[in-house]
């Protein structure tokens, strides 16, 4: 596009051809970051491609929202009847404190290497302290 004439005729066509293209990337990316946020080489990998895109924001929410779901998943597998001893409400607090601590720390070790800028910390904060206070 930067070396193309905007005056040129095709220069219209070819531009809303590569927005088309641009947003079926970032939709592809966005859904395999949230697929594979328990790789952290493919979630640096997709993460790096969407911010490249100027979609930051984007790849921010995707892999927050992934790793949330990946909490309740596994919370809501410790409500099964039998899984931790459910007549001992102290271990199965225990359990879900170790999970949840586990999950945050694990998440942000990838997120720091992932969203190097210190501005984007502030977001992991706020999602730590939705799931702590949760």
């Amino acid at each position: 596009m930067a070396s193309m004439d905007p005056k040129s005729q095709i220069y219209p066509i070819f531009s809303l051809h590569l927005e088309e293209r641009t947003q079926q990337l970032t939709s592809e990316l966005s859904r395999s970051l949230m697929l594979e946020t328990h790789l952290p080489t493919s979630t640096k990998r997709y993460t790096r491609l969407l911010i490249r895109l100027g979609e930051e924001g984007l790849a921010r929410s995707s892999y927050l929202q992934a790793r949330t779901q990946y909490i309740r998943r596994k919370l809501r597998a410790m409500h099964q009847p039998g899984a931790y001893g459910t007549s001992e409400v102290d271990g199965l607090m225990e359990a879900m404190a170790s999970l949840l601590v586990r999950a945050i720390k694990n998440s942000w070790s990838v997120y720091s290497e992932s969203f190097s800028e210190s501005r984007m910390a502030s977001s992991f904060f706020a999602w730590v302290k939705e799931h702590v206070d949760g």
